[in-house]
């Protein structure tokens, strides 16, 4: 009987830290346009430093429709991302940029990062994801 009590104790213990460690959370992006009230907003989300801006772990769109679009990404385990987007206002898929390569439509990064000379490093615009989160970002 001892050795089945614990047995039982090791088993809940056990599953008690499995479900803590798939433990999930939901990142929610609202997106508040107050000059170009067209086109989609195309989101990118990156879980590493070594990834960040190189191999997303997850790309969404949204459509903008009065001024707002709205992006959730769900399933982000406890850790560290960055995100970038951009205002694709001819909603062609891409970033269109000037002869030099600098960006003609409205974009951004984590914690309002914008980059110099290039996007932000991972330690700039890295978030902690530890709970639900929401973010609101105006794009002017």
């Amino acid at each position: 009987m001892k050795k089945i009590s614990i047995l039982l104790l090791i088993l809940i213990q056990s599953t008690s830290v499995m479900s803590q460690n798939e433990e999930k959370f939901e990142l929610t992006l609202t997106f508040e346009i107050t000059k170009h009230d067209k086109g989609q907003i195309l989101f990118a989300i990156y879980d590493s430093a070594e990834s960040h801006m190189e191999n997303e772990l997850e790309t969404m769109s949204a459509k903008v429709e009065d001024g707002k679009a709205s992006i959730i990404v769900s399933d982000l385990k406890k850790g560290y991302y960055s995100f970038s987007y951009f205002h694709d206002l001819d909603s062609n898929g891409e970033l269109d940029t000037n002869f030099v390569g600098i960006p003609k439509e409205p974009y951004g990064f984590s914690n309002g990062e914008k980059g110099r000379m290039g996007p932000p490093d991972f330690e700039d615009c890295k978030i902690m994801i530890d709970s639900n989160q929401k973010i609101s970002i105006q794009i002017k």
